[in-house]
């Protein structure tokens, strides 16, 4: 099991926007959970991870292509923890993680603008969420004046610690 204490594992239902329910395991600040989805006609499993205290959802896309195949797409989430159940809900910023020898790109900052004008997001929210994004960038992706082309943190270290751990089994989580 990767290493990883079997009794260091929290079982934990996962919410995804409200669609999609999951059994996941929670270690320290990330809970891992896999989910099934269908796309033009094509079914897929995904695993994804959840970064508790950024505030971030990761997962290496099944339906990138070949190309990018090990690639993140890391989605700026609004999560509720109550224990044994973390909901998340997509908050429209998106970054995809390439190779450290490619750059980073941050997505639909203009989404998440007009979700801010139209009141899907209150001017806290959506204060706090930028401020979650940078802080995101800043601990995860941005070299400052580092000539190693290395991110400083990631994939995070329990990620890569999660990433061949065994999905509970059905019914383990409440």
């Amino acid at each position: 099991m990767s290493g990883i204490d079997p009794t260091a594992l929290c079982p934990v239902t996962v919410i995804r926007d409200r669609r999609v329910r999951a059994d996941g395991w929670r270690l320290e600040d990330v809970v891992v959970y896999d989910w099934e989805f269908d796309l033009h006609g094509r079914h897929y499993e995904q695993r994804s991870f959840v970064l508790l205290d950024d505030g971030f959802q990761i997962s290496q896309p099944a339906t990138f292509p070949e190309v990018q195949r090990g690639w993140w797409y890391c989605d700026l989430v609004r999560v509720t923890d109550t224990g044994d159940t973390v909901a998340v809900e997509d908050l429209w910023i998106d970054v995809i993680v390439g190779p450290p020898d490619h750059p980073y790109r941050v997505l639909d900052l203009e989404e998440y603008a007009e979700a801010a004008a139209s009141g899907q997001l209150g001017p806290a929210e959506a204060a706090d969420g930028l401020v979650r994004t940078q802080r995101f960038l800043d601990r995860r992706l941005n070299r400052r004046h580092e000539v190693e082309r290395t991110w400083p943190d990631f994939p995070p270290r329990l990620v890569i610690a999660l990433a061949d751990v065994e999905g509970p089994p059905r019914g383990t989580a409440p």
